[in-house]
């Protein structure tokens, strides 16, 4: 009877190692209601692949589309994060978020559309795992392939401000309605940090919206120099502290993926 549980048990053992009995918290597939929450192109990706969604958007992707599932997945496992208290349990479910948008950037093309917001989303997790060197490098790559992503600038800001560097936050927020004057999240921060009526003018001339290499943008937003800090830095980045989220969002989540301004 010992050895029948014994055996037992260490199967049991396997099969979560696998995945196959995972909690939900750790699911690879998002649940109907978290689906609801993710990019359409998500449910799509999930769904067979005979369904007219699935051809739909894996014609307008192309060929990047096949991996876009575990964006989605990373995407999920970053809201569970934002719910769950600091803890092993929440940095097991970051750390699942940052490999699945790692798999993103090393199985997708340089010029893949999506590829600025998933090295922001990857710099997110990152800072909320108090890894702040890595975020702050995939925050400016990802601003200097899109200036447009205003999450981005608000999280820089923020890492500034918890090392009580406000001033240049707000240039940081300033740079930021430069690209997105019209966003109300960026605005209120500027005011919130001091800055004067009326609101940075808008950038002269279009913006691409990604390029498949940093230096090819005509226009780019300036990355934000770091102090150092105890974390060994990314490639050509200093690291800087811990990103303070910013009270945006829903409850639990300030960089809800499809939140109003």
């Amino acid at each position: 009877m010992i050895r029948i549980r014994i055996r037992i048990s260490m199967g049991m053992s396997a099969l979560v190692c696998l995945g196959v009995l995972a909690s939900p918290a750790h699911a690879f597939r998002p649940t109907d209601r978290e689906m609801g929450t993710l990019p359409p192109f998500c449910a799509a990706r999930f769904d067979s692949s005979t369904s007219p969604a699935f051809r739909t958007w894996r014609q307008s992707m192309g060929q990047d589309f096949m991996h876009i599932h575990h964006y989605c997945a990373g995407l999920n496992f970053l809201n569970r994060a934002y719910a769950r208290s600091p803890g092993k349990d929440r940095d097991g479910t970051l750390a699942a978020a940052v490999r699945n948008f790692d798999y993103v950037l090393e199985h997708t093309r340089t010029d893949f559309s999506l590829r600025p917001e998933v090295l922001m989303q990857r710099g997110l997790a990152q800072s909320l795992a108090n890894k702040p060197g890595e975020a702050i490098g995939n925050l400016n790559q990802a601003l200097t392939m899109n200036p447009r992503l205003p999450r981005a600038y608000l999280a820089l800001a923020d890492m500034l401000v918890k090392q009580k560097n406000a001033a240049r936050a707000l240039e940081v927020i300033t740079q930021g309605l430069r690209f997105n004057p019209d966003v109300r999240s960026l605005q209120r921060r500027y005011t919130e940090l001091g800055g004067a009526l009326p609101y940075p003018q808008a950038e002269a001339g279009p913006v691409p919206v990604e390029t498949s290499a940093p230096d090819a943008a005509p226009t780019q937003a300036a990355p934000v120099a770091a102090t150092p800090a105890n974390e060994p830095p990314v490639p050509a980045q200093e690291a800087v502290p811990v990103v303070s989220e910013p009270k945006i969002g829903i409850p639990g989540n300030p960089y809800c993926r499809f939140c109003p301004d």
